[in-house]
């Protein structure tokens, strides 16, 4: 006979409509209601996911907790999650979702002696197509999601087995018409029973979202009313009942419930990938420093950085549909973590750069007078935190009448060098420098600055007007009236990218809710007049940069599209001060591509996505081409965009109202607006070739070459260290940190291209090879000489 699972619980937002103080009091309050209930009726049973949750419970009241740690070795508690929070479940980084199982799945296990076997994300509102793998990592191996809904995905049944691009597989089940039904829907018990002959379903109840549980009221109605097809019970218990085999198999990502959520509030997801950015290069440069020079590892204050950015991953949050008061606090939340990513990757390189003996030949101890000190030069030590060697460049201030005429590497071999305008507005503002560094893996080289030393002229190998740049690989070329990029010439393959103007888009957001409910598109356009005015600021040896500056309404865009030497990239720095309301802004593309395919970034990996027009979700990148070539464009906190056709655009912000949640007839002059004033972030545009080259190229513009200046002294490192080697570019790093345990290291990583390969590492005088199966992820423990595949649990 068919059965109903009848699974108690209460949906928590512990931000939202409210601010997570509230929300701490609404968890109390829950916990202590459910416990309660369990005394008064034998067969009830509470299902609770989030470890933040069980944290804040442990502090605020060990009574409580004991309580709850009792009932759930009865079995009457069940831990679901087994993650920190119910996050979105697209922006993040794969890395934070590895993150929020090692914290909470280790706290489950130290507190409760268990560890959640069941994924629980019943809010979130979509969830990208890797989750199968993520979770198997995590040692769950059931899922039970909510939204999208049938409506919004049509899924035959609400239970099936759930497999990502690797193969990994979780049963997963998609909840019916909510995840609270209580004294106002009790008809939804009988629905739900007959809604799949043969098919076992699950019914969640209790007062949720601002917390509750079920009530007395309901518990007694449920007692008189449902019959012998009901049994209270819990999701591990559902699962285990079920028949894998009898299930049909779904190969794609569950989406969409509420497009607007990945453009709207652009500061929040901003900082959420400078802080998981800032995080994973603090934890790679301190192992760097610990193996060189025995630094001790800073455990205790990355873990308490990790958990900030977890926490505020919820999905109201990352989502950017919260109230304005909320994300105050997460502001706050997020300056912690960097704080803390930035005070720990300061003082290991501080302390590292202090280790390099920066003398080039002289003995330790020698009188350094000005003729020497110009001989050798002042030393800056460029730190790359990267796998592999990146050329990249380092912006070098320099401080009142110092003067720089030239760079040299440790080999005395001169270096391109170029002045370019400070930060500071002064009569010093010239005195900054900009030169080129080549850095190898996992290590740094040492650079050495001179004043007087000859510099022989640099061949300049930009070829620029008022309305073009170009190097030896592209060539730029922009409209002077409206400020449009109106052509990307790649010169190697003779080729033009771009069929016509990139151009400035705005659409109505009016009709819309923060969430954007029941959208597929943004497509009602307004027409503004764009006034564009171009100034050719930078023309090399180094960089070239042609500045545009563009208007429309109350706004302004400025772009700096710069070209590199000898690089296809092209960086362009942001600034928006944005007065519209009501209004999307997208910058778009039309390619010359003929039948393109979309392609996207997702948490370690990418996926297709349709060309259709509708909006999407994506990662750090996105790329449109066909078999000849395309397209693709990095950004460092966009997450939104669409192709239609051969034209790639992707969505800059929305200027929605906060929390805004189906409230067009609720809107009076107390609104406040999002996405007002001043907006700064990064993207570049380059030719795509593949998703490990796509990959390389987001994670260089987010994260950048680290210089730090020195003096002279004597040291026991040398000026130049590698520590890594890689032998397959298609498997990308994502982690280098210390294991939970304080004894050896972690290397994680995935694998890009969609094939097997075998693989041969050398990390900071260990080698190991092992094979990665097509676009799966894979974690080693590295200690004493041996690598022991593990998983995120560690």
């Amino acid at each position: 006979m068919q059965k109903v699972h009848l699974i108690g619980n209460a949906h928590l937002d512990p931000v939202w409509l409210w601010q997570w103080q509230e929300g701490f009091a609404e968890i109390k309050a829950t916990f202590r209601s459910a416990l309660d209930r369990m005394k008064e009726y034998d067969d009830f049973i509470f299902t609770s996911a989030c470890a933040a949750y069980y944290m804040w419970i442990e502090k605020v009241d060990p009574e409580m907790f004991e309580e709850i740690r009792a009932r759930v070795k009865e079995g009457r508690w069940c831990i679901v999650g087994g993650w920190f929070i119910q996050p979105d479940c697209n922006i993040p980084s794969g890395e934070s979702f590895a993150r929020h199982a090692l914290i909470s799945q280790r706290y489950f296990k130290e507190k409760f002696d268990v560890m959640a076997e069941t994924g629980y994300n019943v809010d979130s509102f979509g969830h990208n197509g890797n989750l199968p793998m993520i979770l198997q990592n995590s040692r769950m191996k059931n899922y039970v999601f909510m939204r999208p809904m049938q409506n919004e995905k049509n899924i035959k049944q609400s239970l099936f087995i759930w497999e990502s691009r690797d193969g990994s597989r979780v049963m997963t089940y998609r909840i019916p018409f909510t995840y609270h039904v209580r004294d106002e829907s009790l008809d939804l018990f009988e629905k739900i029973a007959d809604m799949n002959e043969g098919l076992d379903e699950m019914a969640f109840y209790g007062v949720g979202n601002h917390g509750g549980g079920p009530t007395v009221e309901l518990l007694d109605w449920m007692h008189e009313h449902l019959d012998e097809r009901f049994e209270y019970s819990d999701p591990n218990a559902y699962f285990e009942a079920q028949d894998p085999k009898k299930l049909p198999v779904l190969c794609d990502d569950l989406q969409y419930h509420a497009k607007g959520c990945y453009s709207a509030f652009g500061e929040i997801k901003a900082a959420n990938r400078q802080a998981e950015n800032a995080l994973v290069r603090a934890e790679k440069f301190a192992v760097l420093s610990n193996s060189l020079i025995g630094t001790a590892y800073p455990a205790a204050e990355l873990d308490r950085a990790w958990k900030n950015v977890l926490f505020n991953q919820f999905h109201d949050i990352l989502g950017g549909c919260s109230i304005r008061e909320a994300f105050d606090d997460a502001r706050y939340v997020h300056g912690q973590s960097l704080a803390i990513a930035a005070d720990v990757e300061n003082f290991v390189l501080q302390k590292l750069s202090w280790n390099i003996n920066t003398l080039k030949g002289y003995k330790v101890g020698t009188s350094v007078s000005e003729a020497l000190a110009e001989e050798i030069g002042t030393p800056v030590v460029v730190f790359n935190p990267h796998p592999y060697e990146v050329r990249g460049t380092v912006h070098q201030r320099l401080f009142r009448h110092d003067s720089v005429c030239s760079v040299t590497d440790k080999d005395g071999n001169q270096i391109p060098i170029q002045c370019v305008r400070d930060s500071k507005t002064n009569r010093w503002k010239k005195y900054a420098r900009l030169f080129e560094a080549t850095v190898p893996a996992l290590g740094y080289s040492v650079y050495y600055l001179h004043k007087k030393k000859d510099n022989k002229p640099t061949p300049n190998p930009f070829l620029v007007t008022d309305h073009s740049i170009a190097n030896e690989k592209l060539r730029l070329t922009f409209d002077p009236k409206t400020g449009d990029l109106v052509g990307i010439y790649d010169v190697e393959n003779g080729r033009s990218l771009l069929s016509g103007h990139s151009r400035i888009a705005l659409y109505d957001d009016e009709k819309y809710d923060t969430w954007a409910h029941t959208i597929d598109r943004f497509k009602d356009e307004i027409l503004y007049e764009i006034k564009g005015l171009l100034t050719l600021t930078e023309q090399g040896p180094v960089r070239a940069t042609m500045r545009s500056v563009q208007t429309f309404g109350d706004s302004t865009v400025t772009r700096d599209y710069s070209l590199y030497r000898d690089s296809d990239t092209v960086e362009v720095k942001t600034t928006i001060d944005f007065r519209e309301k009501h209004r999307i802004l997208k910058f778009e593309y039309p390619l010359t591509c003929r039948d393109p395919k979309a392609v996207c970034k997702i948490p370690y990996g990418s996926i297709e996505r349709p060309t259709d027009g509708t909006e999407q979700v994506c990662g750090d990148w996105i790329a449109l081409s066909d078999e000849t070539g395309g397209i693709g464009i990095a950004t460092d906190s966009k997450h939104s965009f669409d192709a239609d056709g051969s034209k790639l655009s992707f969505t800059v912000l929305r200027s929605s109202i906060y929390a805004d949640h189906f409230g067009q007839e609720y809107r009076d002059e107390f609104c406040e607006f999002t996405e007002q004033g001043i907006q700064r972030f990064a993207y570049c545009i380059f030719p795509y070739t593949n998703d490990a080259d796509a990959e390389r190229r987001a994670v260089e513009l987010q994260n950048p070459l680290v210089a730090v200046p020195e003096t002279f002294h004597g040291g026991s490192l040398p000026l130049t260290y590698s520590g890594m080697k890689l032998s397959a570019p298609n498997v990308i790093v994502t982690a280098i940190k210390q294991h939970v345990s304080g004894e050896g290291i972690v290397l994680r990583c995935y694998e890009a291209e969609d094939r097997d390969t075998d693989v041969t590492v050398k990390l900071l005088g260990n080698t190991f090879e092992f094979s990665i199966p097509h676009s799966a992820v894979k974690t080693y423990w590295l200690k004493d000489g041996t690598a022991t595949e593990t998983d995120f649990i560690e």
